[in-house]
């Protein structure tokens, strides 16, 4: 039988598409990416809410002096400063001494070459490990995708707390700023804690960031279903939400653990995290570092979040941290790229944001 050429055509044409819906229905995908599959699948068309990232893993600068090996990329205010101030002494590690949000710009990427090829300029021959402080990459995460451009082997750290907890400590934060600083400030005048919503923030400041969830989720470490892709992409109207695909680990701690005086479980944590950060010589005992970034002062705009008139404000802090520690517990941790010290502990830790922090 004689097969005309449109006929052969429109044969093999079926042929592909026949094999393309089997892989598609067969072939396991991996978390990373079942979550953008997933995502398409529901049919959503919120505008680049994924990244494809899938040409960087293969395309980054191997032409840079060094592969960025750590970065600490938030929360603010769960001990970022602290870990900086530690791991910024240890004879293995080079760091800024401040924060590196440089990585957030357009030619972010760049300017982290630069800052490593300039710092190994003046270093010993000694073996370094290089890492930065940028406690907003959790929360804009362009900043993951300038650091795939530079490296393919970087770690990522990232710090939780209690969200109403981190909630007081974060606002009067802000507000000692304000008096540190009334120059820099003289336009941002301090605002009710009650107006910090999904929908006004104040330099960060906001009781929708302190949903944590929805930004460890733009990490694309786990699969997310419609419904999670949804509360992602219209958790608030502060910041843009997207999946930054990445070929990461993340070591994700409560700062609980930094402050845990058990002697040993801390002493397993300080083991865990050098083996995360792939390093030989042991870390200081934490407790024998001064807090850094602690704010002893007092301002009459500080709140107190146990008193009475901010129950309102706490309640809802504590109905959102709960489902917060859910996800993490039940979810984000399950990843196979995602390490926990002291399992027992953190999760016991975590399933207290549900539970009022004043009556402790």
């Amino acid at each position: 039988m004689m097969w005309h050429t449109d006929q052969r055509v429109v044969i093999l044409t079926l042929t592909l598409i026949a094999l393309t819906v089997f892989v598609v229905l067969l072939v396991p995908i991996s978390d990373p990416f079942r979550a953008a599959y997933n995502f398409g699948v529901a049919g959503f068309k919120e505008k680049n809410a994924i990244t494809d990232n899938s040409n960087v893993f293969r395309q980054s600068s191997f032409n840079a002096t060094r592969d960025l090996d750590f970065a600490l990329i938030g929360f603010p205010k769960t001990g970022t400063t602290f870990l900086l101030e530690v791991l910024g002494r240890h004879p293995e590690i080079t760091m800024p001494p401040t924060e590196f949000c440089q990585i957030h710009h357009e030619n972010g990427n760049k300017e982290l070459i630069n800052w490593m090829k300039n710092t190994t300029a003046v270093q010993s021959l000694q073996r370094q490990k290089y890492g930065i402080k940028c406690p907003s990459m959790i929360r804009m995460t362009n900043a993951i995708e300038n650091v795939m451009k530079a490296s393919n082997q970087t770690r990522l750290v990232v710090g939780v707390r209690h969200p109403v907890l981190w909630f007081q400590s974060f606002y009067n934060y802000r507000v000692a700023e304000n008096y540190w600083y009334p120059e820099k400030y003289k336009d941002s005048p301090i605002p009710s804690p009650f107006g910090l919503n999904s929908t006004h923030h104040w330099r960060e400041c906001s009781t929708a960031y302190a949903k944590f969830e929805i930004f460890l989720k733009q990490l694309a470490k786990v699969s997310l279903t419609g419904d999670e892709m949804l509360q992602m992409l219209r958790s608030d109207s502060l910041w843009k939400k997207q999946l930054s695909v990445n070929p990461f680990r993340v070591f994700i701690y409560s700062s609980d653990q930094l402050q845990d005086r058990n002697k040993t479980r801390q002493s397993q944590f300080r083991h865990d995290l050098k083996e995360f950060l792939r390093l030989d010589t042991p870390l200081i005992d934490f407790n024998s570092v001064p807090k850094v970034n602690a704010n002893t002062e007092y301002h009459p705009e500080y709140i107190n979040i146990c008193q009475p008139k901010y129950a309102r404000l706490k309640n809802s802090l504590l109905t959102s941290g709960k489902q917060t520690s859910e996800w993490i517990l039940k979810k984000f941790i399950k990843s196979s790229d995602v390490v926990v010290s002291n399992q027992d502990f953190f999760e016991t830790t975590l399933r207290t944001w549900g539970n009022d922090p004043c009556k402790d």
